[in-house]
């Protein structure tokens, strides 16, 4: 039986600096050499990592596989720059595509195993690998990211030891678009990244279509990637995580569902505006509650829960037992996380696991 066609896609965006460390792991990989390819995205045109892939193109020539270098001319961001090259793949009647972060590098047997995994059943429709920290990888990055019912999404297993990852395949609630094996098939099926997401939270809002569409997603322990990996700080990045969390929840959820969450979405809105003005970043808010309000996010919102009524063959029910009731990441540790989200969440979550029933 011939084995599985695979796109590696990476984009690159100032990423010259980790390029030695990528095609290395790319160099001392055991799956079939022509069984697979490279997809580079040049979302960063000019700033020299393009320049670094080429030198090292030469360098690394007869120890790895075929090369493809996608050239859109401007920064298409992670959505846009990884969906082009999915496209491509598709087109060319791929089988998986795996999406790798331009800062991080396959340690060995990573792609096989994945592969492996994906193929041991029909109903998976990503394979998030292991990310262990590059900076040192004895300690976790991610073994899945975990999903806060109401719409928090975060690495779990962040900053633990590598021993303590589980020890076989396991379901996650999302994966982390670092370093994951997606099956076209389910692609063509559910979409690919929403590039109105432009960063932030796509990958959750891909995993839980995958979810909602009757697949799953897993994470494979040994498949494992080196991922650098830093929690940014940047005040900026505020609006992008929370338009795109309110995007996840109300395009995704049930009606019925959302109706009983409203009253737990304002009290958290209100403990997060206290928190957001404490830090600085309160305009931020104010911004994505203006963007809910423009009547073209309405339309957007309209367009999109019909395209997830169509792929739906799960329940709300069934998607909530996936989520966590506390946001348990240290980066983003803060008093109304410890004071109301978490002690307040636990309770609710369980309420809301026997009220919803749809």
């Amino acid at each position: 039986m011939p084995n599985p066609k695979v796109d590696v896609i990476v984009c690159l965006y100032r990423n010259a600096q980790f390029m030695r460390a990528l095609f290395e792991g790319v160099a001392v990989q055991d799956y079939p050499r022509d069984a697979w390819m490279l997809r580079f995205v040049d979302n960063g045109p000019g700033d020299g990592t393009l320049d670094e892939v080429r030198r090292l193109m030469v360098e690394f020539v007869g120890r790895i596989p075929q090369v493809c270098i996608h050239e859109p001319g401007l920064n298409l961001g992670f959505t846009g720059g990884n969906n082009l090259a999915m496209k491509q793949a598709i087109v060319a009647g791929r089988d998986y595509v795996y999406l790798l972060n331009g800062d991080a590098a396959f340690e060995p047997g990573a792609l096989s195993e994945a592969v492996r995994v994906a193929e041991s059943s029909a109903d998976i429709g990503a394979v998030q690998s292991l990310l262990v920290l590059q900076q040192d990888p004895d300690e976790i990055n991610s073994w899945g990211n975990a999903l806060h019912y109401l719409g928090f999404g975060y690495a779990h297993g962040y900053h633990r030891k590598r021993s303590e990852a589980p020890g076989g395949v396991t379901d996650i609630a999302y994966p982390s678009g670092a370093g994951v094996l997606l099956r076209t098939s389910t692609l063509s099926k559910i979409g690919m990244f929403d590039e109105t997401f432009v960063a932030y939270h796509e990958d959750l809002d891909l995993g839980w279509r995958i979810w909602l569409a009757g697949q799953r997603c897993v994470l494979a322990p040994r498949s494992v990637v080196r991922h650098h990996y830093e929690f940014s700080r940047s005040i900026s990045k505020w609006f992008w995580m929370e338009r795109n969390r309110w995007l996840v929840i109300l395009r995704n959820y049930k009606i019925e569902t959302l109706i009983w969450l409203a009253p737990q979405l304002l009290a958290s809105e209100l403990a997060l505006f206290v928190f957001a003005v404490a830090k600085g970043w309160w305009r931020d808010k104010f911004r994505v509650w203006a963007y809910l309000l423009k009547p073209s996010t309405w339309r957007y919102l309209a367009v999109t829960r019909r395209q997830v009524k169509r792929i739906r063959r799960r329940t709300d029910r069934e998607i909530l037992a996936l989520t966590s009731p506390t946001i348990a990441y240290q980066d983003i540790e803060s008093w109304p996380v410890r004071i109301f989200l978490n002690p307040v969440g636990k309770a609710l979550h369980w309420l809301t696991k026997i009220v919803v029933f749809w």
